[in-house]
């Protein structure tokens, strides 16, 4: 049996961030000063960039394998999941800091929120056997 080299990439690169994000909250905490670990949190500040293009990537590549029905019903749980919770921030921010209410935070928070329920297993979708 062929193992999928994109599914075992993206597992990998799942628990590495796991455990930088671990490490670097870690050091923050801590209050730990020293080049080196300057030199890891830049690594890892590098890397959460390369996550946040690589994931949404691999989640559109591996929606091409679904049916269309299949698509159209995540995108409707999408679309409802995002008007849901950006209502939902938009309501707690108007109850709990009237005077600071920012929109695109809200948007933001909901659109990642919304995106990653969504589409979360299709970034870990498996290839069909023949």
């Amino acid at each position: 049996m062929k193992k999928n080299v994109v599914l075992v990439l993206t597992r990998t690169l799942y628990a590495i961030f796991i455990v930088g994000t671990i490490i670097s909250l870690f050091i923050v905490y801590k209050d730990i000063n020293s080049s080196i670990t300057f030199k890891f949190l830049m690594g890892y500040l590098f890397f959460t960039f390369f996550m946040l293009l690589y994931v949404p990537f691999v989640t559109i590549l591996n929606s091409r394998r679904l049916k269309w029905i299949e698509i159209r019903s995540r995108l409707f749980k999408f679309i409802a999941l995002f008007a849901l919770f950006g209502a939902v921030n938009y309501c707690f921010d108007y109850v709990f800091r009237p005077s600071n209410i920012d929109l695109l935070r809200a948007c933001s928070i909901s659109l990642g929120l919304a995106f990653s329920i969504s589409f979360i297993d299709v970034t870990f979708l498996k290839k069909k056997e023949k």
